[in-house]
């Protein structure tokens, strides 16, 4: 910056505030130009080189499927309870539970699955009772 000294750490940052107004200390610091002689200057400081972190490629989702108002879910535990469904066809709900249990599924999860399942799938009602 300048070849002018100052006598006090106080006197030289005043000036530089002064000269390059509040924010100098982004760009500039004062520092003691010999350690115990009491004399400062304003000098400007090296630009911070930061390389940041590499950008994230964005990874495509799965196109899902939309039907009745509902989507099909993507990958989880929601799906592998809809791929149940697709091969063992409706169920109740009190069917569903054992299953459930057995593959580690929350009960209560599965079930809303099912209903979004049927739902999906354009089933409305109560399932019809089995011949006695």
């Amino acid at each position: 910056m300048t070849d002018q000294t100052y006598t006090s750490k106080k006197a030289a940052q005043a000036a530089a505030r002064k000269e390059h107004g509040k924010d100098y200390a982004k760009r500039y610091e004062v520092q003691e130009v010999e350690l115990g002689t009491n004399e400062w200057i304003i000098i400007e400081k090296e630009p911070v080189v930061t390389t940041g972190k590499p950008k994230k490629e964005a990874v495509p989702q799965p196109e899902r499927i939309e039907q009745n108002g509902v989507k099909r879910p993507g990958p989880g535990k929601c799906l592998e309870v809809w791929e149940w469904l697709d091969e063992n066809g409706n169920c109740m709900p009190k069917n569903l539970r054992p299953v459930a249990a057995e593959k580690g599924w929350n009960e209560n999860n599965a079930q809303i699955e099912l209903y979004q399942w049927r739902k999906f799938n354009g089933i409305a009602g109560r399932q019809a009772k089995a011949a006695k």
